[in-house]
């Protein structure tokens, strides 16, 4: 009874284990800071939108990312240091470059920001 419950441990323990160890790399996209509700229902992005973009993130809007294949990230603060995802709500409507960690879960992708800076 007892080599089966350990038995039965190992077997739920392995794929936690692997999926522990395994670390996402950093990775640097470049794009155009969107707010995601304007974005989404009403196709706003651009210098000419930039004053509402930078408005509204900073009143708690969700920031994305759109890349130039036209590629929406969402962006997320990273928990230990929120500095470089909160530089970016001034670069709301203009291009930057974020570096960070990308993850997908149900076809929604995230990237935790770790760094960022105005493009070019």
């Amino acid at each position: 009874m007892l080599k089966r419950i350990a038995c039965c441990v190992l077997v739920i323990a392995i794929p936690f284990a692997f999926a522990l160890t395994a670390t996402a790399e950093s990775a640097t996209w470049t794009g155009e800071v969107i707010d995601v509700g304007c974005y989404v229902t009403s196709d706003a992005k651009g210098a000419d939108h930039a004053g509402c973009a930078k408005a509204c993130v900073k009143n708690g809007q969700p920031m994305g990312l759109l890349t130039a294949e036209g590629r929406l990230v969402l962006l997320a603060a990273d928990h230990k240091d929120g500095t470089a995802y909160e530089a970016l709500k001034d670069l709301a409507g203009a291009q930057a470059e974020v570096t960070g960690t990308l993850a997908e879960k149900d076809g929604v992708k995230v990237v935790t920001v770790t760094g960022s800076k105005a493009a070019g």
